[in-house]
């Protein structure tokens, strides 16, 4: 590597400091101090010392990643040098970042120009839409935005603020591990309707940001609705009985979910977020008063319906897919015959995460839908009508253990493989049935593998597109509990 190409900022004449990017400069960026507005100081401090700052580049680079520089360059062939308003909080050291990148590689960054802070990717991101690199160049520094990640997480672990703040950029850099995550840690671990946190100058980031808000709030409220209705299950099974003790037994069993807290839901979830209510339900323990009733739903095991709650809730959503965000975008239905989109974006064999690079259940793909809600109905339709002529009612979803293959049958290794043995554990540790068939039955019912209920996705539909919901529910795992 030549040394020039990481050379250090350099005084020159007139206080300026001189950035040589690349030895063989013949253009000059050159940032100014920004404007100071025009208001009288009560105070009299002195005032923070700023200096121009001058980038020497090659402009056959400008004009090879920038249709901005493209048009200044193409319009004025003798410019030798351009002036733009350093706008602070960031903006050289990122502009120095992509400048760098475009013309050496990421690799060749220096160490002070390592992220540090969170807010510079999204600096990173602006400024590169303001000088036209991003976001067709935007790979060029991935690398250094990944390394900005990795140290966000690793100093302060993952947090709300964090994932607030990182879940936009790792959109726009096509980060999907990280994706995923993030929005699958903002869905359990907040409870407001705003998911991003802009941190930055760049205000207009915001409106492109803020698409995660839909897509994130009615994926919680998905899952808030998989813990109403199974905490439900116990509920409902009692008012269907007609023994004299069941409403004392029913009132005891609402008592103790309130006991912590967590009763009703919807009125749990607009004080905690789900992750939190999840964790307290563990704490349940309820024991009825009477056991030997006529009816015997006294004797149903409310410890077990709460476990099974807590198992699905948990599993309910696997985050945002970005895969199946690109393959649904609106603008590929134009570019291709309905009937290849409905391919392209269709599971195959009850595999929703077909060609994206990491697994993922249904809730992710109907949720990271971004194309035509009408096409989006005709795919879960399809695929209804598919299970029914096998005879599938449940489990439609293939189990993720073991490695996933394509619609060509090539194999594609799963990213998730390596969690599911801990995740094979988790589910073997819950308490017993009365018989090794039932206890088989239970271990299937905690696979979050199991298919989620499709009346969920009716409703939906109903409530966006207007049509009316004919298909019968799942069979709620809860029947096989005594």
């Amino acid at each position: 590597m030549d040394v020039s190409t990481c050379a250090p900022a350099t005084p020159v004449a007139g206080g300026s400091l001189q950035i040589t990017v690349v030895a063989d400069s013949d253009f000059v960026i050159q940032l100014t101090p920004a404007a100071k507005p025009l208001v009288e100081k009560t105070t009299n401090a002195a005032p923070k010392r700023t200096r121009v700052v001058q980038f020497r580049v090659s402009r056959a680079v400008l004009q090879q990643h920038s249709a901005f520089f493209q048009t200044i360059l193409g319009s004025r062939p003798n410019l030798a040098n351009v002036t733009f308003e350093n706008k602070g909080n960031g903006f050289g050291y990122a502009l120095e970042i992509w400048l760098r990148a475009l013309h050496n590689g990421a690799h060749t960054l220096p160490n002070n120009l390592k992220a540090t802070h969170i807010e510079r990717a999204w600096v990173a991101i602006g400024v590169g839409e303001q000088f036209g690199f991003a976001p067709h160049h935007i790979d060029k520094i991935k690398p250094w935005f990944l390394e900005c990640y990795q140290i966000a997480l690793n100093n302060g672990g993952l947090t709300p603020f964090i994932a607030c703040c990182l879940a936009f950029p790792c959109n726009v850099f096509n980060h999907a591990e990280g994706f995923m995550k993030l929005t699958k840690y903002l869905a359990y671990h907040t409870n407001g309707n705003i998911f991003t946190i802009n941190p930055s100058s760049f205000h207009g980031l915001n409106q492109d940001a803020r698409t995660l808000d839909g897509p994130l709030t009615t994926a919680r409220a998905h899952i808030q609705s998989i813990l109403d209705k199974e905490l439900n299950f116990a509920l409902d099974k009692l008012h269907q009985a007609t023994c004299s003790c069941r409403k004392e037994t029913a009132f005891d069993y609402v008592d103790a979910l309130r006991a912590l807290d967590c009763w009703p839901i919807d009125r749990a979830v607009q004080k905690y977020p789900l992750a939190e209510i999840i964790d307290e339900l563990e704490k349940f323990e309820f024991t009825p008063k009477s056991i030997n009733c006529e009816s015997g739903a006294c004797a149903h095991d409310f410890k077990d319906s709460v476990n099974i709650a807590i198992r699905k809730a948990k599993f309910a959503f696997d985050g945002l897919c970005l895969d199946c965000m690109e393959r649904s975008q609106i603008e590929h239905v134009d570019a291709q015959t309905r009937q290849a989109f409905l391919d392209k974006n269709s599971p195959f064999k009850g595999c929703w995460d077909i060609d994206c690079r990491f697994g993922h259940g249904r809730a992710s793909w109907y949720y990271s839908w971004m194309g035509p809600s009408s096409v989006r109905r005709d795919i879960l339709s399809r695929y209804r009508e598919e299970k029914k002529a096998l005879g599938i009612t449940k489990g439609g979803r293939r189990s993720r253990r073991g490695p996933r293959v394509t619609k060509d049958n090539s194999v594609v290794p799963s990213a998730r493989l390596a969690a599911m043995s801990v995740k094979t554990q988790a589910s073997g540790g819950m308490k017993n049935t009365t018989s090794e068939q039932e206890n088989n039955d239970h271990e299937d019912k905690y696979d979050h593998d199991a298919d989620e209920d499709d009346e969920f996705f009716d409703a939906e539909d109903a409530s966006v597109g207007g049509h009316t919901v004919t298909d019968d529910a799942d069979v709620l795992d809860h029947d096989d509990v005594n």
